[in-house]
């Protein structure tokens, strides 16, 4: 956990305070369990893990996000038993999903604690609101407790991965939060009846429970929908950056070979959620978009350029990122498009900020960017050799680059090497990542 910012490591100690906290506090309140309760909660278990397993992967702008949509059941879970036992259901489950997935004790950590706290908190609404002789959807009033335990849950789930996540990005805890919300939006909606008739049939018939997986899907697939139509305007994007890099044939394939060194950057630092890897892969991809507002007098100056050609060529990043920020939902990819140019010290452009202020995915493409133009030839020089463009890049670590991410691409190319395409190597033009 050394790598993991200070504040994601507070943030998440809290965290684990509070989950055992009011994890102790339902406890102290479990009722007797029936043979029947057993086997409802036994179906519970293995829906959540089901529905982890089965996850659909989709590409968002603001990231990938794992479409189980197992906090429904894990909701249904807190509405049926209550706190403790509910908590203890979800508990059992995320501990088993953990271990198949072989995740880091920092991702298991950070999604058990949201998990068991969002059930936790869901179920003592529902106590509170609802009559407990009657079902989630057995009276207006009933109803109504169930949308606000399944709002509560939601907006905790939504509120607390952007609080945990945000700092190890480097992205603001706002735009965090809108960009979770977007991605919530459909298991939201389905929550509440989903979520209640779950509760019925767990009522009647333990194995009838098991086949609420199967209406459980639809929402995974209306997100696949969703991905396909965000993979487009990716694509779209990609295709207008190569036709800008196509104006200089000397950089051919910059981006494409930038975003292979930004994959390989980001396998070797564990602190980057799985969710936030696409988003800065695909911002790498179209990292010089902004070129489109340069002049081809300064962009293809064969030597140094003039104070006012400089100026021009720095604009490149912002306007990048404005470009890209105008569309919906791409908010973060445009702030690590602004943010590539900007130095670990405090003096990059255009925003002046520094150290770890500056998004890691913008900090991650400043390493690949620059190895990437130390080890390609331009008009004006050779390129260098991998050692001497590695030595460059400590020789600033700390200065102008992050040194996580310095150590992290040092290591990539020593061990890997095969998997880093170097500057020299044949990339097809258009080619789309994997």
């Amino acid at each position: 956990m050394n790598s993991i910012p200070l504040q994601t490591r507070i943030w998440l100690i809290v965290l684990l305070a509070i989950t055992a906290g009011a994890l102790g506090i339902s406890t102290s309140m479990q009722r007797t369990l029936s043979l029947h309760d057993f086997l409802v909660a036994f179906a519970l278990v293995a829906m959540i893990v089901a529905l982890e397993q089965l996850d659909i992967t989709i590409s968002f702008p603001s990231g990938t996000i794992s479409a189980a949509v197992s906090g429904i059941v894990a909701v249904a879970a807190g509405l049926h038993f209550g706190p403790a036992i509910g908590a203890l259901i979800v508990l059992t489950a995320h501990i088993t999903d953990s271990l198949l997935a072989r995740r880091d004790a920092f991702k298991s950590a950070t999604n058990v604690c949201i998990f068991v706290l969002t059930t936790i908190t869901s179920a003592w609404v529902y106590q509170w609101l609802g009559d407990p002789e009657l079902s989630p959807l057995g009276s207006v009033s009933n109803l109504a407790a169930t949308v606000l335990a399944s709002s509560v849950a939601v907006a905790l789930n939504v509120g607390l991965i952007a609080l945990i996540v945000a700092p190890v990005v480097g992205i603001n805890f706002l735009d965090m939060l809108r960009a979770n919300a977007q991605s919530s939006a459909i298991e939201a909606v389905a929550m509440p009846a989903i979520a209640g008739l779950i509760v019925i049939l767990a009522r009647e018939n333990a194995a009838a429970v098991l086949l609420m997986i199967f209406p459980l899907l639809a929402p995974q697939y209306a997100y696949r929908a969703l991905g396909e139509v965000r993979s487009d305007i990716r694509k779209t994007i990609e295709m207008l950056a190569d036709t800008v890099e196509e104006r200089d044939r000397e950089t051919a394939f910059h981006t494409t070979r930038v975003a292979n060194y930004v994959r390989a950057i980001i396998d070797e630092l564990a602190q980057v959620p799985h969710q936030m890897t696409d988003t800065i892969v695909a911002a790498a991809r179209i990292h010089d978009l902004g070129k489109v507002g340069v002049r081809d007098m300064a962009l293809h100056r064969p030597g140094p350029l003039t104070a006012d050609e400089r100026r021009e060529m720095q604009r490149h990043a912002a306007l990048g990122g404005e470009i890209v920020k105008q569309i919906h939902g791409y908010e973060l990819t445009a702030a690590i498009i602004r943010g590539h140019h900007e130095r670990w010290d405090g003096t990059g452009y255009p925003d002046q900020l520094a150290g770890e202020q500056i998004p890691l995915g913008a900090r991650i493409i400043a390493v690949a960017d620059s190895f990437d133009a130390m080890t390609s030839d331009r008009v004006y020089r050779r390129a260098m050799n991998t050692d001497v463009a590695l030595r460059e890049l400590s020789l600033n670590s700390g200065a102008q680059f992050d040194p996580t991410v310095v150590a992290a691409f040092t290591r990539a190319l020593g061990e890997r090497p095969a998997r880093v395409p170097m500057a020299a190597s044949a990339v097809p033009h258009g080619a789309q990542l994997s």
